[in-house]
């Protein structure tokens, strides 16, 4: 048994742990609950050598626990895990002037940009979700999680975790069609699993390089277009300024709102982002998410 690290952290006045299933945002990236709903566990580092991670509000301070790795490393995982550092307050002025999101950053006051531990993580899950609804894509990776046994453990709590890349490719393309996938998803996973090395050279440049550049990076990859590049530079690698505007959520939100026609261009979508929130496109496209599904389930619920 791995030995646990404890320490703490003090979180920025704007922010909050997510609920047990109560925010999709999380619930549906890998997040186990213990069993009163007020810790949750995550595996986190390399995907060669993840480890456990669990994190619980403790009044004004949040206890950190880890199971492979030292307490710096712990508290740095809980802070990139839940974008800690990112100034909330600069997005939330900007929501306060713009109809669309306007009340937002009351209704859903501490809501951060939720991190994958690394790229390869948020490509393996932007793979498998192209065209999928999220049910469906859920899973498909249940399935690749149970053939592969990627899984983590600890306090009697089984966390899901993504097999390593050398385990991705073990399966080969025939494994991976067995599990659901289509030919050209399993090509494409197949292909990223033998790139991730060099892609995790390049991780940092692509977090902080020009978005641009980065995104036309990853879209050299087999089976990535821009959707996929930017959910996994936006989950992956946590940077503020993508706004996926592809993201069939994020268009019917914006046909709803009456800000832009679903037919429309995505150019005119992205034109909206930069204008009304420029260098926080990430976070306009997780606040359209999160009143999309949360004004549809109010809906159907009553």
């Amino acid at each position: 048994m791995v030995e646990r690290t404890r320490t703490s952290l003090a979180p920025p006045r704007l922010s909050s742990l997510p609920a047990e299933r109560d925010q999709l945002e999380y619930s549906s990236r890998s997040i186990a609950f213990a069993s009163d709903g007020a810790r949750l566990f995550r595996a986190w580092g390399p995907p060669e050598r993840p480890w456990l991670l669990a994190v619980e509000a403790r009044g004004a301070r949040w206890q950190v626990d880890a199971w492979g790795a030292d307490a710096p490393a712990a508290r740095s995982a809980a802070r990139a895990l839940f974008s800690l550092d990112h100034p909330l307050e600069e997005f939330y002025r900007l929501v306060r002037r713009e109809r669309v999101l306007a009340g937002t950053e009351r209704r859903f006051r501490g809501l951060r940009l939720p991190r994958d531990a690394n790229l390869y993580e948020s490509l393996v899950h932007a793979v498998v979700g192209q065209q999928l609804s999220v049910a469906a894509a859920n899973a498909i990776q249940r399935r690749l999680i149970e053939t592969t046994g990627a899984t983590l453990e600890a306090d009697g709590v089984e966390v899901p975790c993504l097999p390593s890349p050398g385990r991705l490719a073990g399966l080969g393309e025939a494994g991976l069609r067995s599990l659901g996938l289509s030919g050209a998803k399993a090509r494409a996973l197949t292909a990223l699993a033998g790139r991730w090395p060099d892609l995790a050279r390049r991780a940092r440049s692509l977090a902080a390089g020009p978005l641009d550049r980065a995104r036309a990076s990853l879209t050299e990859l087999p089976g990535v277009g821009p959707w996929t590049a930017e959910n996994a530079l936006l989950r992956g690698a946590g940077r503020r300024d993508v706004f996926v505007a592809g993201d069939l959520g994020v268009r019917v939100a914006l046909d709803r709102y009456g800000v832009v026609p679903r037919p429309a261009p995505e150019a005119r979508a992205r034109a909206w982002a930069e204008r009304q929130y420029p260098g926080w496109g990430s976070y306009a496209t997780l606040y359209l998410w999160r009143r999309l599904v949360t004004e549809d389930r109010a809906a159907a619920a009553g």
